[in-house]
């Protein structure tokens, strides 16, 4: 019972965010979520559906998208590589909104960690997923950041399963444009070392 109060008020966030209707129906934008299970399907689905993704490449969009599978409490500049300033437009547009969906969640009463939720939309990783995807050879990115190379090897594989997950999300959704950049981001990441069994993603 004393669940109940943090529950309704994550019922109505979502309904907030129109993952839910005011009848308590799941919505098109809601199942959407569902087909994520990931850490953060609701930034991830916020993103989607406000277009911020579109007429983004395939390169920007598996580095947008690895924000959502590397979990590791990093500093944010520990790339020495700056960002292109595509991608940093990208990367900050994708802050505001996980940014919001915190506010909604405390204006609802939610106990929200604010340490714990900006791990769910981790962007530390950007560049070096943007790197990746544009065919850099891991040996050529790893004098420029301080993370294991295991730790890159497990986040590259874990957005490609998520980009694997978001063209379902893409079709449900009838966007077919989206759910084609989807495919050809996961094409460009699913390559060399990060898809050669080893210890790293055992």
């Amino acid at each position: 019972l004393g669940l109940l109060p943090q529950l309704h008020a994550r019922e109505k966030v979502l309904q907030a965010l129109g993952c839910i209707g005011k009848d308590g129906l799941i919505t098109l934008k809601g199942r959407a979520a569902t087909e994520v299970l990931s850490g953060d399907e609701v930034t991830i689905l916020e993103i989607v559906f406000h277009n911020v993704l579109d007429d983004s490449t395939p390169e920007y969009v598996a580095a947008a998208i690895s924000a959502f599978v590397f979990p590791d409490k990093v500093d944010e500049e520990a790339e020495e590589v700056p960002l292109p300033k595509p991608l940093i437009r990208l990367r900050d547009t994708i802050l505001q909104h996980h940014k919001h969906i915190e506010n909604l969640l405390r204006e609802h009463g939610v106990d929200v960690d604010p340490e714990e939720h900006s791990r769910m939309c981790n962007v530390a990783l950007m560049g070096i997923a943007y790197r990746w995807a544009c065919g850099e050879p891991l040996a050529n990115i790893m004098p420029d950041t301080w993370l294991q190379e295991g730790t890159i090897v497990r986040s590259i594989v874990r957005a490609e399963e998520l980009l694997r997950k978001l063209q379902d999300v893409a079709k449900l959704l009838g966007n077919m444009k989206l759910r084609q950049v989807f495919k050809e981001a996961a094409e460009l990441i699913h390559r060399d070392i990060a898809f050669v069994p080893s210890l790293y993603i055992q």
